[in-house]
């Protein structure tokens, strides 16, 4: 009887750990603005978009000189500049984007209205909060990295 106790709380341990969110092959996964390309998961509210494809509503951060940001809408494509404090605080600068009408032209512009209101930033394991004054404005997942020359 007690050796069956001890084999299932044995299981049962072992189970807990290898199911661990925050452990990728045994090593915790740290994220960056730029370590990772990023896909919306949802507007601030809990709003989901509809996407007109799998590059849908991605944001890509890139160091360097030039602090570049790019990505894509539901059917435009998107770039500018960004600045990061030390303190979370994110401002985007000279923006701007292709201009073809889209099918889901109102979820577009829901996107690009987000990010035109960003003013800070918090990593949560592998996701990323767009914040204005506090209040988050979107929520992205990490990606792996879209090839980008620095």
């Amino acid at each position: 009887m007690k050796k069956s106790i001890i084999m299932t709380g044995a299981a049962s341990l072992l189970l807990l750990i290898s199911s661990c969110c925050g452990c990728r092959g045994g090593k915790s996964v740290s994220h960056t603005l730029t370590s990772d390309s990023w896909k919306l998961v949802e507007l601030g509210g809990g709003e989901k978009l509809a996407a007109s494809n799998d590059d849908s509503y991605t944001i890509t951060f890139v160091d360097g000189d030039e602090s570049r940001v790019f990505g894509c809408g539901d059917c435009n494509r998107y770039f500018g500049s960004y600045k990061e404090e030390a303190t979370h605080r994110l401002t985007f600068s000279h923006m701007g984007s292709t201009r073809m009408m889209c099918p889901n032209q109102e979820g577009e512009d829901k996107f690009f209205t987000a990010l035109d209101k960003v003013d800070s930033y918090t990593i949560d394991g592998d996701n990323l909060m767009l914040q204005n004054n506090g209040d988050v404005v979107a929520i992205f997942e990490a990606i792996p990295l879209i090839n980008v020359e620095k």
